[in-house]
């Protein structure tokens, strides 16, 4: 028996596909799971991946009726995830199996087999790799799905969560084979020479590596970060190399971006990744024929001569969350004695390396009022005078599941980043923010049992009820940093956070 399995990435509904980056990377997830499943079981599955990033819903679900799989697999964040359902819809009607996974399945797993009939499986575990290959190879097999890790399935008309163990990334990282979408290669290329080919001199073909992922602010994380699980956890220095190594020669890659959460997270990691440099990759590193692009934290820039360490390992580019430059709102936002100054100070440092900036900024955090809105746009064109920014992204607050905004909304009453219900009283009466008993009803009745979320609805709702500006001033603000960004020439993009 060969099992057909069609993994897919949900795009962005067309209204949210504004960030500066979109799709210009390929979703290594789903090729990482293609890729380590084909290893364990052969020629005993047949796999396709389509990403629907660079494509609509539309292209993945006439890829779902065209291969007829047995199984499909689909990564969905809380912003894609009517997508996915959409995409599940498809596939149910052409007889597959459905499997979630990604940060909304982690979120919400029995929520989503209560509600959704259309999903069969849920993985709730951020490294799904394993979990995943344990599922397909149960349903060749025929045997229970209580031995597969991290599995939320329905048996006998009851829902079952199976234990979700961590998995080292020191131990396993697949690296993902790129030959599952070499047909589309080229489209990445395209699309990051369109938005950002100006800041080569040469051709570039770009590719997402993750190797590592966590924050050093994991344990107190940002207001808006809803990722998963921020616990750092690195891989082996050398498969990092490998992988670059392996596309570069097979497939002429040249860009990498290494979406490590915070590459500062880790001076250890760091330290080895420069220890482990491969001669030949070193040289070509120092020639400028190999690029790294990375997340980082400004604070962590900073300290430990990082910025040094980040140009000896080929980085060209750093995308940092500065957030906002109002020290009020950064301390709204939750982040850990970083301020303006330290922002203004990280990103000088980076650009005497040679390395350009891509900055995020956030209209709306908990208490933005119209002055914290005039600094934070102050301070937007401060750096735009001063130093160099390769793209600037500026983005009304959307609270998501699984972030401490998330708390303040929907789990005042058992919050997962906040220590009580006292501090978060606290922490909004400093804000100057007045929550009633009767509105916290009315929150959690729209948003707290949903696992299907309207981002427009609870981006004007947290407007109306955690700011003191309305969500139309938000957007009406972020429209002119778009047009001051523009006339100096730079990338500008709008997210979801």
């Amino acid at each position: 028996m060969t099992l057909k399995v069609l993994l897919a990435n949900a795009p962005n509904p067309t209204e949210n596909r504004n960030a500066s980056n979109y799709a210009c990377y390929p979703h290594i997830g789903i090729i990482q799971l293609a890729t380590a499943t084909r290893e364990a079981l052969g020629d005993r599955v047949d796999i396709r991946v389509v990403d629907g990033g660079i494509s609509n819903t539309q292209t993945v679900q006439q890829a779902v009726r065209a291969f007829a799989p047995d199984l499909v697999g689909i990564s969905a964040l809380t912003p894609t995830y009517s997508e996915a359902l959409n995409i599940a819809e498809t596939a149910k009607a052409c007889g597959a199996k459905v499997v979630l996974g990604d940060d909304h399945a982690i979120f919400f797993p029995e929520m989503i087999l209560r509600n959704r009939p259309q999903i069969d499986y849920v993985i709730a575990n951020d490294g799904g790799e394993i979990p995943f290959v344990e599922l397909v190879r149960a349903l060749l097999d025929g045997t229970s799905m209580s031995d597969v890790s991290s599995l939320a399935y329905r048996h006998n008309g009851r829902l079952h969560i199976n234990p979700a163990p961590k998995y080292a990334l020191s131990l396993r990282n697949t690296i993902p084979d790129l030959s599952f979408i070499e047909d589309v290669l080229d489209t990445y290329a395209d699309n990051y020479r369109t938005q950002f080919g100006h800041l080569h001199g040469h051709q570039v073909r770009p590719v997402t590596v993750n190797n590592a992922r966590g924050c050093e602010n994991g344990y107190k994380r940002c207001t808006y970060c809803s990722i998963a699980d921020l616990t750092v956890n690195t891989g082996d220095p050398r498969g990092f190399w490998k992988a670059i190594d392996q596309y570069n020669r097979e497939h002429g890659i040249n860009l990498f971006f290494e979406v490590y959460d915070s590459f500062t997270a880790s001076p250890r990691y760091v330290d080895a990744l420069i220890d482990a440099t491969p001669p030949h990759l070193k040289r070509r590193i120092d020639d400028g024929e190999l690029q790294v692009m990375v997340y980082a934290r400004a604070l962590g820039l900073t300290k430990r001569n990082n910025v040094d360490k980040l140009r000896r390992l080929g980085v060209t580019r750093a995308n940092i969350g500065l957030d906002a430059a109002d020290p009020e709102m950064l301390e709204a936002q939750r982040k850990n004695k970083t301020t303006g100054e330290t922002n203004l100070e990280a990103i000088r440092m980076l650009n005497k390396a040679g390395i350009s900036v891509h900055a995020s900024y956030i209209a709306g955090a908990p208490g933005e009022r119209p002055e914290t809105l005039d600094r934070t746009i102050a301070g937007i064109r401060q750096m735009l005078g001063e130093v160099e920014l390769s793209s600037v992204e500026f983005s009304r607050f959307i609270p998501l599941p699984n972030s401490p905004a998330w708390d303040l909304l929907v789990d005042y009453e058992r919050p997962n980043f906040f220590k009580s219900s006292s501090e978060i009283e606290s922490y909004l009466a400093a804000l100057g923010i007045t929550v009633t008993r009767d509105d916290r009803e009315e929150m959690f009745a729209r948003f707290g049992d949903q696992d299907l979320l309207d981002i427009d609805e609870l981006g004007a709702f947290w407007a109306d009820n955690f700011t003191h500006i309305s969500e139309q001033c938000a957007l009406e603000r972020i429209g002119e940093v778009d047009e001051m960004v523009s006339a100096h020439n730079v990338r500008t993009g709008n997210n979801v956070g």
